[in-house]
């Protein structure tokens, strides 16, 4: 392939402070899990108490809040993961990028809506 010039090294991609970076993001999707439960605990509920019928009429936030709370607790294992690697040496490059890809693509979908389909 021609070289145009560009320098086509991409140098260190792995954002600086990654471990501080992800773990200040636990409280606040703790905090968002924690409003969703609260707001799908309202719409679920009839007389203080989780109707059966509330949910099934209400599944797609039922399913979305249950999807909410893996992606929550999935960053949670990741970070506690790569504090565990950090503290026995062993937090090397591949890790650092797959903790920091992890992160992106779920607080990315935290923010911008958790994708669901018919076959879920």
């Amino acid at each position: 392939m021609a070289h145009d010039g560009q320098d086509l090294g991409l140098g260190n991609v792995i954002l600086p402070d990654l471990l501080t970076l992800t773990g200040a993001t636990i409280a606040p999707v703790e905090a968002v899990l924690d409003a969703a439960k609260a707001r799908v605990r309202e719409t679920v509920s009839v007389d203080g108490r989780v109707s059966a019928r509330a949910v099934e009429d209400n599944q797609t936030a039922a399913h979305g809040l249950a999807w909410l709370a893996t992606y929550v607790e999935s960053l949670r294992q990741m970070h506690g993961w790569a504090e565990r690697l950090t503290a026995e040496g062993t937090f090397g490059e591949v890790e650092q990028l797959i903790l920091q890809i992890a992160f992106g693509e779920y607080l990315a979908q935290i923010m911008g809506g958790i994708q669901m389909n018919q076959g879920e």
